[in-house]
C-alpha cells in the first residue's frame, strides 16, 4: 500500500488534539483543588459553629465568640471567591472542552480520509488480481476447448 500522504497533517491533528487533552485535565484538576478547598472550608465552619455553640454555653467568652464569627467571616469571604473561580473555571473548562472535542473531529476526519483511500486502493487491487484471473481463465479455456487433433500448425 502507499503511503498516506496527509500523514504529516495527522500527526500535527494528534498533537493538537494530545494538547487540548492536557489543557482539559489541567483544569479539571484545578477545579479538583477548588473542590478540596470548598469542603475544607465547609469543615472548618462546621466545627466554628460548634465552638461557638460550646463557648455560648456557661461562661460566656465573648471574645471567644467574636473571633469565631470574624474568622467564619474569613471563611464565607473564602468561599465567594472559590465560588467565583470555579465558575470561572468551567467557563474555561467548557471551552476547552469545545476545543478538544473540534481536535478530535479533525483528526477522525482524517482517519476517515485515510480510511476511504485504503479502501479505493484494496479495491483498485481486487480489481486488478480479478482481471488477471478472468484473463487467465479465458487462455486456460481457450486452450482446453481446442480439440487435440485440430493441430492448426500441421
Amino acid at each position: 500500500m502507499a503511503t498516506f500522504r496527509l500523514a504529516t497533517l495527522h500527526k500535527l491533528r494528534e498533537r493538537d488534539r494530545d494538547v487540548a487533552g492536557k489543557a482539559v485535565q489541567e483544569v479539571r484538576g484545578a477545579l479538583e483543588i477548588l473542590d478540596e478547598r470548598q469542603r475544607e472550608i465547609e469543615e472548618s465552619n462546621r466545627s466554628m459553629d460548634a465552638y461557638r455553640k460550646q463557648a455560648s454555653t456557661g461562661a460566656i467568652n465573648l471574645q471567644q465568640i467574636l473571633d469565631a464569627q470574624r474568622f467564619q467571616m474569613v471563611l464565607a469571604a473564602q468561599a465567594a471567591q472559590i465560588a467565583e473561580q470555579q465558575g470561572t473555571l468551567r467557563q474555561e473548562l467548557d471551552r476547552r472542552q469545545f476545543a478538544l472535542l473540534k481536535c478530535q473531529q479533525d483528526v477522525k476526519s482524517l482517519e476517515k480520509l485515510r480510511e476511504q483511500r485504503d479502501d479505493a486502493a484494496l479495491n483498485l487491487e481486487l480489481g486488478k488480481q480479478q482481471e488477471r484471473l478472468d484473463e487467465w481463465s479465458c487462455i486456460r479455456h481457450a486452450t482446453n476447448s481446442q480439440p487435440p487433433g485440430n493441430d492448426p500448425e500441421r
